[in-house]
Order: C-alpha cells, then structure tokens, then sequence
C-alpha cells in the first residue's frame, strides 16, 4: 500500500511539472545459435548458444529553453537476454545543449562519429553476440569515456542533406583501456584523441567519410569463433588506432533495394597502454559489401547478405592475419516493434598455412520498444 502510494505521489509531480517527462526506450534482441566447436586436438563437439543480441534499456528527453536552444540528455544501459554475464554494462550516455543554428554539443560517453558510419552499411550489426557484424573482425568500432561531441545541424545541398560530427577525447592521465561497455584513451589533453565525420545523404546515396585519432580499437579480431583450442594461436590486441573509413549505400527501386559498401585502413599509434605485440602491426585493410531486398508485392519479408574481410600485416615478417565473413538470412516483420529473423554464415581465419573455420546458423526474435 505505501509503494502504491509513493508511485502515486512520484506522478502526480511529474504531471504537475513544466518539464518534459523522459522517453523510455530499449530493445529485447535474443537468437539461438549453433556453433560447432572445431579443434585441433581436442575433440569436436555441436554447440547450441542463446545469445543476447545488443539488448539495452535507455531513458532520455529534450527540454526547449528558449526559442533556439534545447537541454538533451539520454543513458542507456545494456543488460544480457539470455541470462548470461552480468547487466547494466553502460553504453551511450550524455548531457547537452542543442542549437537550431549552430547543433548540439554533447558531454559523457558516445559511439564515434566512425563507429556511426558502420550503421548505414552493417546489415548483420549486433547480430551472434555482437561478432557476426564488423565489430567480430574490424577495427573502428568503439564507444569512448570523457568525451565531448559536437553535431552539426543538417545542411541542405544538392537535394540532400550534410552533417558533420566531431569528438574529442580526454584519456584524464591514464593510458588505454577497456572500460564498461567502452574504451578509455590515452593522454590528459581534450583531443589527444578524437574522431569525425562528414555524411552526405539523400532519397538515393548515403556517403560518408571518417577518421580517428588514437582511439582504442581491437585489432586481430577472431569474429564469432568457437573452439577451446584454435588452430591460429593468440587473442585480439587492444591498441589506439589511426582509421580512415569510407561508406556507401544505394537505394534503388522505390527503396526496396539497398546495395552496401564499406572500406577502411587502420594503423597503430604508439600511445601508454598498447597491447604487446601492437608495435608489430603495420595496418590493417579492410571492406565490405552486402545487399538487402525488401519484397515489394510482400514487405514484411526482407533477405540480405553480407561479405566482409580484414587483413592485417605486420613489420616482422609475420605471416599476414585474414579474416573473412559471409552470412546471409532473412527477416520476417510482424510490426514495426517486432521481427523474426533467420541467418546462416561461414567464417575463416587464415594465417601463412594454418587456417580456422567457423560455420554459424540461428533464428531470433528482435523487440523494440
């Protein structure tokens, strides 16, 4: 009865409020997976896995100042599907102030201006765990600590649209690390480290570009690689790195047809905190490409399918590292909150004549709230 009575208590000042009351949001993504284990001695086994799927909570609002000038804020928190590991990891969050004329600035901890360009062209992002999507096997994909973002505000050209985004890093005096659903940089000034981009998009292209500045990215990534024992030995390396990314998206036939792709070159900057053997790295390259079809006469059914590759070489000699993606599957939309979805894939890592292969297949339902 007391709850009761506070719940009442707590809304009655917000509907007696002049603020705007925040949006509750977030996504409930979980798939089944089978993964057969391959080893090089130990015996191999099927492997059958639930996996959450980027699942998040996030609350966030704007509230107007003046007639140019708006408070924004939002926090999102991640939190496992399946029950595995432990919730409330942290992901994007930030306070800010948003200008009609001029754009936001934004305060607290943000995907870069980099990693957003993979969401335009990335059709399996999020999808095993995370590690099917660029993030298993490509640089460029991080979320930073202490960080302040500026947004510009849309700029009309060409019957399209520009928008120009830039962040600034302080690593507060420590090296790089991985930190709670992010990455922390190197150094103590604001910019040491940093990321932009520009986008360009209209009814037909989307077309980006963007670098980063010493931002702490996973190099020698494995993707969604299951064996106890791996014929390639050693992990992926956590160093700040120096990424040039390009994108390209086409829409054609009324938007039913969406042609992808994606290229980008990484280096290691030499900062406190590398991984050991980073220094060894001399760049690694990577693209992608991928399609996805929306049936026009049956629009809730959509197949896609994506290939991606990383190579990476080093200064000593060392026999280059490849990693390769392909997957493909389709979705089937009850809403637009709501949506099954089916996918099957192959990956192979390759160095000089040792060679991992992973096969992947799953089904999974996706809810957006």
């Amino acid at each position: 009865m007391k709850t009761k009575i506070v719940w009442a208590f707590a809304l009655s000042l917000i509907a007696g409020s002049s603020f705007a009351a925040p949006t509750l949001y977030g996504e409930i993504d979980a798939s089944l997976d089978y993964l057969p284990e391959n080893n090089v001695t130990k015996s191999d086994r099927d492997v059958w896995e639930v996996s959450s799927n980027s699942s998040y909570l996030g609350i966030k609002g704007e509230e107007k100042l003046s007639e140019r000038l708006s408070a924004v804020y939002l926090a999102e928190w991640a939190f496992n599907a399946d029950g595995d590991g432990t919730d409330w990891s942290q992901r994007n969050r930030f306070v800010g102030l948003k200008d009609n004329v001029w754009g936001t600035i934004k305060l607290g901890k943000h995907d870069t201006p980099v990693k957003q360009l993979s969401s335009v062209v990335d059709t399996f992002n999020n999808y095993v765990a995370n590690k099917a999507d660029i993030t298993g096997i490509f640089t460029g994909e991080n979320r930073v600590d202490n960080v302040l973002l500026y947004e510009s505000p849309a700029i009309n050209l060409a019957n399209g649209n520009i928008k120009i985004n830039a962040l600034f890093a302080t690593g507060e005096g420590s090296g790089i690390k991985a930190s709670s659903g992010g990455v922390k940089t190197a150094g103590r000034g604001l910019g040491d480290a940093w990321s932009a981009s520009a986008v360009y998009d209209n009814k037909t292209v989307v077309a980006g570009v963007g670098y980063d500045k010493a931002i702490p990215s996973t190099f020698l990534g494995r993707g969604f690689l299951n064996a106890s024992e791996p014929e390639i030995a050693g992990g992926s390396l956590l160093a700040a790195a120096n990424t040039i990314r390009g994108i390209g998206r086409l829409n054609l036939l009324d938007s039913h047809l969406a042609l992808k792709a994606l290229y980008q070159s990484s280096e290691v900057e030499d900062v406190a905190g590398n991984a050991a053997g980073s220094a060894n790295i001399d760049d690694a390259q990577g693209w992608l490409i991928g399609a996805e079809y929306n049936f026009p006469n049956a629009n809730k059914w959509t197949v896609k399918g994506q290939y991606s590759q990383n190579n990476t070489s080093f200064k000593n000699n060392q026999s280059d590292f490849e990693a390769t993606q392909f997957i493909a599957g389709a979705d089937y939309a009850f809403s637009k909150q709501f949506k099954s979805y089916g996918y099957a894939g192959y990956l192979t890592l390759e160095q000089a004549s040792k060679k991992d292969k992973q096969p992947v297949a799953g089904i999974g339902l996706e809810f957006k709230f």
